[in-house]
């Protein structure tokens, strides 16, 4: 439950449950899936042979994973010793460089006029589209396969975007015309040895929009087994505490 929630279309004010009957159910609004709901009456209900939390992973280095094991598993999520100090730099194609040889980067675009821009349903940021094409290219340039890397954004519109780009690669790109980009929902559980993560939002109101589903983020941020790249405006998503946590993680 701590990973994305069931996808509905309805609108909350339809979805809203108003027979009594059924909130000794636990359900009181439709678009809790049942999982949730017998997550949640396990809870109230004190059947604690029921229900566990994750306390062991073995996907990612430990470094990508403590930041969710704080924020969202109390600390108590453990690395397993295969994967616990695993880099890009140890695959024996790739060569050993700052980019490869450390487990995560937050690549900061505050102040670089990188602005948003708004479609209809959705937002994107072509120079930070921009940015993750250039990251793409150096994880190529160091040996990286291309099936190896994922480019996740929350907006669909940047998705687009970096599909556009991608698909516009030449010949000799290295293969980066053929890497995959997705939406959270779409990587959700799947995973890659490498993860660029595009937040797209950067304005001038500090506004994340449904970024504030941090779900989504502990989602996009562990689909990467060896080296996770996060690329935003920590002025406009730093207004959230959860992005504020996750900046000061990266810089610490």
């Amino acid at each position: 439950h701590k990973q994305l929630p069931a996808v509905v279309a309805q609108d909350p004010e339809l979805s809203k449950v108003y027979d009594t009957r059924l909130y000794d159910i636990g359900l009181y609004d439709l678009r809790n899936s049942f999982f949730e709901r017998l997550y949640k009456r396990a809870q109230t209900q004190g059947w604690q042979h029921a229900y566990a939390q994750l306390s062991h992973q073995g996907r990612m280095h430990q470094d990508i994973m403590t930041f969710s094991s704080d924020v969202f598993y109390d600390g108590n999520l453990q690395a397993d010793e295969t994967v616990r100090t695993a880099l890009l730099a140890d695959l024996p194609q790739v060569t050993s460089s700052p980019l490869t040889a450390t487990p995560i980067h937050f690549i900061d675009t505050a102040g670089a006029s990188y602005d948003e821009e708004r479609e209809p349903d959705s937002r994107l940021n072509p120079q930070e589209a921009n940015l993750v094409i250039q990251k793409v290219d150096e994880l190529l340039a160091c040996g990286v396969s291309p099936a190896d890397i994922a480019v996740i954004s929350p907006y669909s519109a940047q998705v687009k975007l970096l599909r556009e780009k991608l698909s516009k690669s030449s010949a000799g790109d290295g293969g980066r015309s053929s890497i995959e980009v997705d939406s959270v929902d779409g990587f959700q559980g799947r995973e890659k040895e490498a993860g660029i993560v595009s937040l797209v939002r950067s304005n001038r109101d500090g506004e994340v929009g449904f970024l504030a589903d941090t779900r989504r983020m502990n989602v996009a941020m562990t689909r990467a087994r060896r080296k996770l790249i996060v690329i935003g405006d920590s002025a406009t998503i730093t207004t959230h505490p959860f992005y504020e946590k996750m900046v000061k993680y990266f810089e610490s």
